[in-house]
């Protein structure tokens, strides 16, 4: 793979120009192809002649992907407080430090074990529908990465239920992993996942 520096010379068809121009190598703003949103600080050639962007070398393209991987999306509910409640003793018992550091690397967690495990989401649907998930009083704003967020939809669309619903389900899955019948093994495993992901 040829690796390009900035200043660097090369040529390029130009969808603007519609004819293959000399460009050169800039550090620059690149749109997204969703048009939804730029990333900057990228290494792109630049025609010459129009100043539009050419083409963007392979090199660049890891830390495109990169930018667009950390970019977090945003899952609102609102909850009873005792759920809150739930999360933070949840974060206590794994005792790997500040527990409400921990509620939402252990919402993440769920989301992303919910999408393959049929018990788990026949659960939620269930949890969901409880008594001890009424009331709304507190505010959950939990952040995500895309693929998160993206399998949170398809538990949207398989379960039929709102963002509270499931995200109530999945605290009291939480609650009874973890509070009401805990297994060993299963708090050993949380504590490695949860110390990679804090």
């Amino acid at each position: 793979m040829k690796i390009f520096k900035e200043g660097e010379k090369s040529r390029g068809i130009c969808q603007t120009c519609k004819k293959l121009v000399p460009t050169t190598f800039k550090v620059t703003t690149v749109p997204l192809c969703s048009g939804k949103g730029k990333v900057d600080n990228i290494l792109a050639a630049i025609c010459d002649q129009c100043a539009h962007l050419v083409s963007i070398p392979q090199q660049s393209t890891p830390r495109i992907r990169e930018i667009i991987a950390s970019r977090k999306r945003s899952i609102e509910a609102r909850l009873p407080r005792h759920l809150l409640d739930i999360l933070i003793l949840a974060g206590d018992k794994l005792e790997m430090g500040s527990p409400e550091s921990l509620k939402d690397s252990l919402i993440r967690y769920y989301i992303a074990m919910a999408e393959e495990d049929k018990t788990m989401i026949k659960n939620i649907k269930k949890f969901s529908e409880s008594d001890f998930a009424k009331g709304t009083s507190d505010r959950l704003s939990l952040k995500v990465n895309e693929a998160i967020y993206q399998i949170f939809e398809e538990l949207k669309a398989k379960t039929r239920l709102s963002k509270t619903q499931i995200i109530k389900g999945l605290i009291l899955q939480i609650n009874q992993d973890i509070l009401q019948k805990p297994t060993k093994k299963l708090i050993e495993n949380l504590r490695k996942i949860m110390l990679v992901s804090v």
